[in-house]
């Protein structure tokens, strides 16, 4: 059989659809005809076009009351069935699991999604704290400890290029100074472990360690996240050994490695 090549017309449009689909998140699962128009920096004809192809599609729907945009199920199911299929989500929540449960903290593990970090999963404590984290959050990369323990083991292209934006302030803890942050970082690798003390959240001390590809590459953390109350520096030495066990444990079996 033979196909097709797209035309210059149709690639774009195949583009902007993708890009489209790429607005929505947990954060912002509904957006207006005039939000996506002006995200993909289109004319709000364009954006017509575009939308009322994806929902002839069966891949968005549209509120009746609010006139928003949001993803169809069939979308959803989609992205269940990746997160089912990607075996390191798949090997990370039984241990994520144990790590709550020896720890008491909240557990995560993320991703890393251009500047930012992706949560993939989460499992709560039984004494939660308020968080801005839960499965598709996206948050800083410089002021999280899932995120600093990624940066530290990117590029030093990779970092310069991060620590050098604009890093916003959340608290007053927050690393803003770029060589500050780079001498933090160099820290985290040496260490193999990452520790935020409320850089991002207000009372909230969270400890994250790498996950490593079977080729050394650092695309994923493993966490947890607590009251600086519980987290306190006499608990600190054992919680980031369980942490660390727990990314040695979701590599080897994530990535096929064997222990030495």
């Amino acid at each position: 059989m033979r196909y097709k090549a797209l035309n210059n017309h149709s690639y774009s449009s195949f583009r902007n659809a993708l890009r489209l689909l790429n607005l929505f998140s947990l954060d912002e699962p509904e957006l207006n005809l005039s939000e996506i128009a002006e995200r993909l920096n289109v004319a709000t004809s364009t954006a017509h076009r575009l939308v009322h192809t994806l929902m002839n599609n069966g891949f968005l729907v549209k509120d009746p009351i609010s006139k928003c945009f949001r993803p169809a199920s069939s979308i959803l199911s989609m992205g269940n069935l990746f997160l089912a299929k990607y075996k390191l989500y798949q090997t990370a929540v039984p241990i994520l699991e144990n790590l709550t449960e020896t720890t008491g903290e909240t557990a995560h593990i993320a991703i890393l999604k251009g500047n930012k970090v992706v949560y993939l999963y989460k499992i709560d404590s039984e004494h939660p704290v308020h968080l801005l984290s839960h499965a598709g959050r996206q948050n800083p990369i410089h002021c999280t400890s899932s995120g600093q323990v990624i940066l530290a083991f990117q590029s030093k292209a990779k970092i310069d290029c991060i620590v050098n934006q604009d890093l916003t302030r959340y608290t007053e803890y927050t690393i803003t100074n770029p060589k500050i942050l780079k001498q933090q970082l160099s820290t985290i690798k040496k260490q193999g472990y990452a520790v935020s003390h409320e850089e991002m959240h207000k009372g909230v001390t969270s400890i994250a360690a790498p996950i490593k590809s079977g080729q050394g590459i650092v695309n994923a953390s493993v966490s947890i996240a607590g009251p600086t109350s519980r987290i306190t520096q006499l608990k600190l030495d054992s919680l980031c050994t369980l942490v660390k066990r727990a990314a040695s444990t979701i590599e080897n079996l994530s990535f096929n490695k064997t222990k030495a």
